[in-house]
């Protein structure tokens, strides 16, 4: 079975075990491949909906089971700015400590990557929001690089 099926089967399989009800337009679910260097990266646009200005990026991320050794991170960046957060308990409810990026309107990207070998599944969930916490113009975040 090669790599990519195997990925295909996985992020299916969490899509159908851990999910409830249809995801939100900023709800990824995603697999990491078995090299220890595999990396997801995206591209999010942050802009004014007639909600305000976008202040900053919030990104969390939950390591889904199955249960596995590496950890999954999540590194956003914009300009001169990064932030980073890791997932440090595998297979359960709780997201890794929420990063807020304060870049304003404009393109963030976010890496999602892994600590060691062997393929990991992922919920990534990204929301633009004002300097009042509302949500903001956020659109769908663009997949550049699945591996």
């Amino acid at each position: 079975m090669n790599s990519l099926h195997v990925k295909a089967i996985f992020i299916m399989l969490s899509a159908q075990l851990f999910c409830t009800g249809l995801a939100a337009a900023h709800d990824i679910n995603g697999a990491l491949g078995k090299t220890a260097g595999a990396t997801d990266y995206y591209q999010v646009d942050c802009f004014d909906d007639g909600n305000g200005a976008t202040a900053y990026l919030v990104v969390e991320i939950k390591d889904l089971p199955p249960i596995a050794s590496p950890m999954v991170s999540v590194q956003v960046t914009k300009g001169k700015l990064a932030r980073n957060t890791t997932d440090a308990v595998d297979g359960n409810a709780a997201f890794a400590p929420i990063v807020n990026l304060p870049g304003g309107n404009g393109s963030y990207f976010l890496t999602v990557d892994k600590t060691a070998a062997g393929i990991d599944t992922y919920n990534l969930q990204v929301h633009c929001e004002t300097s009042a916490g509302q949500h903001t113009g956020t659109q769908e975040p663009i997949l550049i690089q699945n591996q």
